[in-house]
């Protein structure tokens, strides 16, 4: 008899617990009383001590990177780190929405950078769609201002974290097509670990 092999979920099964798991973590961030330096160097930490047992010692052996892959690489896991420092700072001074919204706003800087960097184009029907994001964005934004200074701020931190995520998007796309994934997630969650160790170490955010 034939082996069966074991199937995968289905991608949008995938899709979808991804997407819960990230909701309902910016909640969890709001109602948390852990310093944000904290918190996400636990997350950082504990996500590549998931990880680690997945990667094989000979996938680790089988690396070979030249000196500026290893830059990029060393890049990637330091931008990571810098938009959870930032995004999950927002956390404290505005809303779970607008903070979020904000975020959404990562498939236009990626859009605008691939532009740039890989000169590849994207459809009228997805510039349309994300210029309506940026619109809504900068409504949620104005509104703040009404609010208070400390939700402008949180907006303002929010933005800088969208714009670290897409950089790392943008460094990290050619990159992981020569790492393994889960080795490369392990490292970059470990540069980034590493990258939040030193902001609380400095105190940067309280």
């Amino acid at each position: 008899m034939k082996e069966r092999k074991a199937s995968l979920p289905h991608p949008y099964v995938l899709l979808f617990i991804a997407i819960l798991a990230v909701s309902v973590s910016s909640i969890m961030i709001k109602f948390s009383d852990t310093p944000t330096a904290i918190a996400g160097m636990y997350r950082l930490y504990i996500s590549a001590f998931i990880m680690l047992p997945f990667v094989s010692w000979t996938t680790i052996r089988s690396l070979r990177l030249n000196v500026k892959e290893w830059v990029m690489l060393f890049l990637a896991g330091l931008l990571l780190g810098l938009h959870f420092l930032f995004w999950m700072e927002s956390l404290v001074y505005t809303s779970v929405a607008s903070s979020m919204v904000i975020l959404a706003l990562q498939p236009l800087f990626v859009m605008i950078g691939s532009y740039f960097v890989f000169r590849e184009r994207a459809g009228i029907l997805s510039v349309l769609c994300l210029v309506t994001a940026l619109l809504g964005s900068v409504i949620i934004a104005w509104g703040d201002i009404g609010v208070s200074r400390e939700a402008l701020i949180g907006d303002g931190l929010s933005l800088i974290g969208t714009i670290f995520i897409s950089a790392y998007m943008l460094v990290g796309q050619k990159l992981s097509k020569r790492i393994e994934a889960n080795l490369y997630s392990v490292v970059v969650f470990f540069i980034g670990e590493v990258c939040y160790s030193s902001t609380a170490y400095l105190g940067a955010f309280p």
